[in-house]
């Protein structure tokens, strides 16, 4: 299995693995983008801490070594701007779901896309695995884009799926298969 630390994405765009001492930045870029990032994410909340951040790091490394999740923080040149991640890898059946946010001011310039397109390949190829899924809120019309533009395929909706403390929200579903992604266009 090749490893590699850190995967350049496009121009300025690079993937890089957590590391504990990344809890700072990512809890600012949290906070600085709350009103945007928590209507549509259950686990952004405004009481969020540096020690949230911190064992929530040290959790995703963790399952990293259980081979239970991949976590990467997605950096433009220097500046942390979001993440995209593998969770509930499930290595009897070759399948994980993907999870990724940005902040706001890097919406619509491609760079989630990308970010999804080379988080495939590392799982088709370097994970061995051959099913991912994209969970993503019906109102949320921005993941839903780039569920599709990853080439993803829609496959249903599941009504009331995700309770948030207060509603339960619809989830749009997604699948891409190694197969598929094998054939699309690079």
């Amino acid at each position: 299995m090749k490893y590699k630390p850190t995967m350049n994405v496009m121009p300025k765009v690079s993937l890089v693995p957590p590391e504990l001492n990344m809890a700072e930045p990512l809890y600012r870029t949290i906070k600085n983008n709350f009103t945007h990032l928590a209507p549509f994410l259950d686990f952004i909340t405004d009481d969020v801490t540096i020690e949230d951040e911190h064992a929530y790091l040290k959790m995703m490394i963790q399952q990293h070594a259980d081979n239970k999740a991949r976590l990467f923080l997605i950096y433009y040149e220097t500046s942390l701007i979001g993440t995209v991640d593998l969770h509930k890898i499930d290595n009897n059946n070759h399948k994980a779901e993907v999870g990724y946010w940005i902040a706001e001011g890097y919406t619509g310039k491609n760079i989630v896309t990308n970010c999804v397109n080379h988080l495939c390949h590392f799982a088709f190829e370097t994970l061995a695995l051959n099913k991912l899924i994209i969970k993503a809120d019906v109102r949320n019309r921005a993941s839903n884009k780039v569920a599709e533009k990853a080439g993803f395929t829609f496959l249903a909706t599941d009504v009331e799926d995700i309770f948030d403390g207060e509603n339960y929200r619809d989830m749009n579903r997604y699948v891409l298969l190694k197969k598929q992604f094998e054939q699309q266009p690079r």
